[in-house]
């Protein structure tokens, strides 16, 4: 449903979301009123117009519908969680699979490592089953949810300019709840009253240096907002609207706000794979819109040096692999901890065991320090952050080996330049964090990109099929 004034076309319903991130942040009382709608609306458009879209919307909208709706409640939460996490994606695959007699045999080859990861993780659950409960919803059951819609094409039916659409109106709400006033204090106060999540998250990390705040996003996740915003340009380039210059500067900016270095860094291998080797046009608009940006990051480079010149020298040497405290050795003790665990048993240590807090584990992982004191020690009772050592802990070389070829599987179905670029820019990440593990977003992730990915490629599709009855 869209509203029109004049030339602007507003659709009521995003334009409710839009709102709902502007209400959580400044007035989360108020959430309620606007839960509802959005609620109504995205079941109607699941239920009656089987649109897969909508499921996709709402799952990356969840943390502003599940914990603002009544903070404090625990079971309004896990009810919330299960209508917009759960039965949504239940209802889609129940759909996609009714009335389908034959199955593709040809897209079971092209998602068949994928299958196998997925054998071999239940398979090794149930052999090693003390602390797989911890990995079944945030790595499991994505994969599993993936692999059940992407064998019957349902990816197809994702409505991709909407899906653009949605990007357009979360990341202006994102900008304009971040440039506010009293950004850093809301988000605190979301983050440690409880008001976003089930518990109190008080001491939980949301700014470069203790100083300046990071863009949460409507996810309240700077890392997944970051994610989003990789996703944001795949969106451009697969629909091909990559010369659009204000989604360019949209997601860019929102990206760089989160001060996620994975993403980040994705971020710019995908601007090298999209716009740097390709023939140089010189056009006034174009001219006129890098001078822009030019002048614009320029300006805004020396007004947050001067106030923050020491905060910001520090992050920026973390990008930097020959610093102390680069971004890898502030996981370098997950790493190290995972990797001993790997060489004591190389067929692995069970799935869960060193994400899991009932493991036994106390990891250091160094000092924090404040103008140069330390104020605490930094023990940690789980491993976070560094996923292919963990993996290869937790599931040992074969599980690792069917990872990797799982994950090239999806990532690089089409074989292009942009899909290689991501895929590297991934793997560092996964150096460093643990997206696997980030549940119904990494879904939302895998599927989306998945779907992108094939676009070009029904045109190159053989005529002839098999098919399985």
């Amino acid at each position: 449903m869209k509203l029109r004034l004049k030339k602007i076309k507003l659709d009521i319903y995003l334009t409710l979301i839009f709102t709902l991130i502007l209400v959580v942040f400044k007035k989360p009382e108020f959430a309620p009123i606007l839960i509802l709608p959005i609620l109504l609306f995205s079941y109607y458009k699941i239920l009656i117009q089987r649109d897969i879209t909508a499921v996709i919307i709402l799952m990356l909208s969840s943390r502003l519908i599940m914990g603002p709706f009544n903070p404090g409640s625990n079971l309004s939460f896990n009810i919330l969680n299960i209508i917009c996490n759960y039965l949504p994606v239940l209802f889609i695959v129940a759909y996609s699979y009714l009335g389908v007699t034959k199955f593709d045999i040809i897209r079971l080859k092209s998602i068949k490592w994928t299958a196998v990861y997925i054998v071999f993780l239940l398979g090794f659950g149930l052999l090693l089953p003390r602390y797989t409960k911890v990995v079944i919803a945030p790595e499991i059951l994505p994969l599993v949810l993936f692999f059940l819609l992407v064998f019957i094409k349902a990816e197809q039916n994702i409505r991709y300019e909407y899906l653009l659409s949605f990007f357009r109106y979360t990341f202006i709400a994102c900008i304009i709840v971040y440039l506010s006033p009293l950004f850093a204090s809301e988000m605190s106060y979301l983050f440690s009253e409880g008001i976003i999540f089930k518990e109190k998250l008080a001491r939980i990390s949301l700014f470069v240096k203790r100083t300046i705040p990071r863009n949460t996003g409507f996810v309240f996740d700077f890392r997944i907002m970051g994610q989003l915003g990789c996703l944001y340009l795949l969106l451009l380039y697969y629909l091909g609207k990559k010369k659009n210059l204000l989604d360019l500067l949209l997601l860019i900016t929102v990206t760089i706000m989160t001060f996620s270095r994975g993403p980040i860094l994705i971020i710019i291998f995908l601007l090298i794979a999209i716009y740097g080797p390709q023939k140089l046009k010189f056009t006034k608009k174009g001219i006129a819109f890098g001078l822009g940006i030019f002048l614009l990051s320029i300006s805004g480079s020396i007004y947050v040096y001067n106030k923050k010149s020491d905060v910001i020298n520090q992050y920026i040497a973390t990008y930097n692999p020959f610093t102390e405290n680069n971004a890898l050795s502030q996981r370098g003790g997950f790493i190290s901890y995972s990797m001993d665990y790997f060489h004591k048993n190389p067929l692995g240590q069970g799935l869960g065991y060193m994400s899991s807090e009932d493991a036994g584990h106390k990891i250091f992982t160094g000092y924090t320090r404040h103008k140069g004191r330390i104020i605490y020690t930094n023990y940690y009772y789980k491993v976070t952050d560094a996923y292919l050592a963990m993996s290869l802990a937790e599931k040992g070389i074969i599980g690792f080996v069917l990872f990797a070829l799982s994950l090239i599987e999806i990532f690089y179905s089409n074989r292009n330049k942009v899909s290689l670029f991501f895929l590297l820019g991934l793997i560092i990440n996964l150096i460093g964090t643990d997206i696997p593990k980030q549940g119904f977003y990494y879904f939302v992730i895998i599927l989306i990109y998945y779907g992108l990915s094939q676009l070009n490629m029904k045109k190159i599709e053989p005529k002839k099929h098999e098919y399985i009855s």
